[in-house]
């Protein structure tokens, strides 16, 4: 592995908890854990609140899970203001609780990062145009952060564990379960540095299991005859079991049997008790689906490396032999301490794959992993961090925006990302020239017909310009001249 001994500064922002790292381990910013709660809200002043103290504030005036809503591509969210219940941007929330981390990050002794040391963890399913609005919230936190300074989570995660097993190389998939989303990434780790061959998500993880815990509590509750729609305060009532639910989903992780305590006043009854085996049948729909997810990220790190065979074959690869091949399997996240989510995955890989924490507290390894992120050369195949522009006289198109997944639409028997004249309304004559931005910090290499692409001339015809590349990573041009083929280097 290629070491240049440059550390960084890491914050996982995620969607239950943020987490700070410096290279030396775990900066403790929790006022009772070592991570401080997501939560963010408005005091009866107006002001931002962020951390433990939001957790006091009353239901309409505080938010969880805001992370959710850059993922979502949600903006604005009502909360019970002085003046009254207003509309609030959601990313004025999320710049509250950067800004009350990095301060708490500097009470411990970590001073502020720089433009090059830091490194902030994203979803890997997040689109460019999800991570520039995280970006813009940071900056106004007063972070240095750039496009450059971002890191997938699960590719973080095992930044993380290859810091621990120096030398090893192999196969990796991280399975990265956290409060919002599951991310899969599939790495290869070798001499050169770790290619990341695909990451990919879904918005669903430890926040949508709370939601079917809770219900199954309510009709746990009907049961013994309590109508959670006919108490005093029925949407008290339902936040207090959601609460609970994210409570017995941890005692569940040790014991099997969890009885949860209600206030008798609030439900007219004290306590509900909630099995391991309840939990396992409830949580099996979502794992179902998060095997499709990993089905989906090895099949997509087949086509990136660009195996000898067709898109339509890869498609149709069995999983038994696309697991194979893997050596390692990380559990990163929260919600990988569920006994289940281990049990699922030694089922689904081969009898000899390693199946291991990415940390020994998996809930840290995304953020240790950012803080180690410069040590590791790191090219991601699957979802380059580079824009093409086509730009003439004093106008451009976007043919290929950073971070779109190379694995784009069905056209002509190819699965390819795709751009046509007419899409990007181009006039129907003239000259224009490929241009190639990078945003993570690296030089991109790439080729077209048998020249650089940067720089590359091209014909203006909206009708006849056509520009694609392959999930290997080829390239194709064609204008009025003809067509032309190319790729991009890897390395």
């Amino acid at each position: 592995m290629t070491i240049d001994h440059q550390t960084a500064v890491g914050i996982d922002f995620g969607t239950s908890s943020t987490l700070v790292a410096a290279p030396g381990g775990i900066v403790p910013i929790g006022q009772v854990f070592a991570w401080m709660p997501s939560v963010a809200g408005y005091d009866d002043e107006g002001g931002a609140v962020a951390g433990e103290p939001a957790l006091d504030l009353p239901v309409d005036q505080s938010v969880r899970s805001i992370k959710r809503w850059i993922t979502e591509d949600r903006s604005h969210l009502r909360v019970d203001l002085p003046a009254g219940v207003q509309e609030v941007r959601a990313d004025d929330l999320i710049e509250a609780i950067l800004r009350e981390a990095v301060c708490r990050a500097g009470e411990h002794g970590q001073g502020p990062a720089t433009r090059q040391t830091l490194r902030l963890g994203v979803p890997a399913m997040w689109d460019g145009r999800q991570r520039r609005r995280l970006v813009a919230a940071a900056g106004r936190a007063g972070l240095p952060a750039t496009l450059a300074s971002l890191i997938d989570e699960p590719v973080a995660a095992g930044m993380a564990w290859l810091a621990r097993n120096s030398g090893a190389y192999g196969r990796i998939v991280v399975f990265d379960m956290g409060g919002g989303t599951l991310d899969v990434a599939v790495l290869e780790a070798g001499p050169a540095g770790v290619s990341v061959l695909a990451a990919l998500g879904v918005p669903e993880a430890g926040d949508t299991l709370d939601d079917a815990l809770a219900i199954e509590l309510e009709y746990a509750l009907a049961a013994r005859g309590v109508d959670v729609d006919a108490l005093p305060a029925p949407k008290r009532a339902r936040a207090r079991l959601l609460y609970a639910a994210r409570e017995a989903k941890i005692g569940l992780t040790t014991e099997d049997e969890y009885d949860i305590i209600l206030p008798k006043r609030l439900f007219g009854v004290g306590s509900v008790t909630y099995r391991r085996d309840q939990l396992n049948d409830a949580f099996a729909p979502q794992m179902d689906r998060a095997e499709l997810c990993v089905a989906a990220a090895l099949r997509a790190a087949r086509l990136t490396e660009g195996v000898a065979a067709t898109a339509a074959d890869v498609l149709r690869t069995p999983v038994a032999e696309l697991v194979a091949g893997v050596d390692v399997v990380l559990l990163s996240g929260g919600m990988t301490h569920i006994p289940y989510v281990a049990e699922r995955l030694r089922t689904l890989f081969a009898p000899g794959t390693r199946i291991e924490p990415a940390a020994p507290r998996s809930e840290e390894a995304v953020a240790l992993g950012l803080a180690q992120a410069g040590r590791f050369g790191q090219i991601n195949r699957y979802r380059p961090g580079f824009d093409i522009l086509l730009e003439w006289d004093y106008d451009f198109r976007v043919v290929y925006e950073a971070y779109t997944p190379l694995l784009g639409a069905w056209r002509d028997g190819d699965l390819r990302v795709v751009r046509t004249g007419r899409e990007l309304e181009l006039p129907e004559e003239g000259k224009a020239r490929l241009r190639i931005v990078s945003h993570s910090g690296e030089p991109v290499r790439a080729t077209l017909g048998g020249g650089e692409l940067h720089a590359y001339e091209v014909g203006l015809n909206g009708e006849s310009f056509e520009f694609s590349i392959f999930p290997d990573g080829r390239l194709r041009l064609t204008d009025a001249t003809g067509t032309r083929d190319g790729r991009i280097d890897p390395r």
